[in-house]
């Protein structure tokens, strides 16, 4: 079974542009998401591109999209996510996903 391109926990970036200032706000439009986001940002000016990185909360390989939080929780396809780190501090817990190559351990009664 190969690994999907991105996961739950792993930290990813998507690219913002910079629609509009207001102030000391901009408004920002990411790749593949129909809605526009405002955040403070003092330098940027319109046209800008923001590389905005967050973790990734949501995956629906289905569908090609990945849900990330940053600015609030945000779904973008999933091509259009760069990978920063991947999550590998839970691969020794193993999964409960069928087939998966480290199945999770049974619980075992304490005392």
């Amino acid at each position: 079974m190969t690994r999907p391109a991105v996961e739950i926990g792993d930290r990813v970036a998507v690219i913002a542009t910079v629609v509009e200032r207001v102030g000391d706000r901009v408004t920002l439009e990411l790749e593949s998401n129909a809605h526009r986001y405002s955040m403070v940002e003092p330098n940027a000016k319109p046209g800008d591109k923001l590389r905005l990185e967050g973790d990734v909360v949501h995956v629906d390989e289905g569908l090609g999209r990945t849900t990330v939080q940053v600015l609030g929780r945000v779904t973008v396809d999933t091509k259009s996510v760069e990978m920063v780190t991947r999550r590998c501090d839970l691969d020794h817990i193993g999964s409960n996903v069928p087939d998966h190559p480290r199945p999770r351990t049974q619980p075992r009664p304490h005392g």
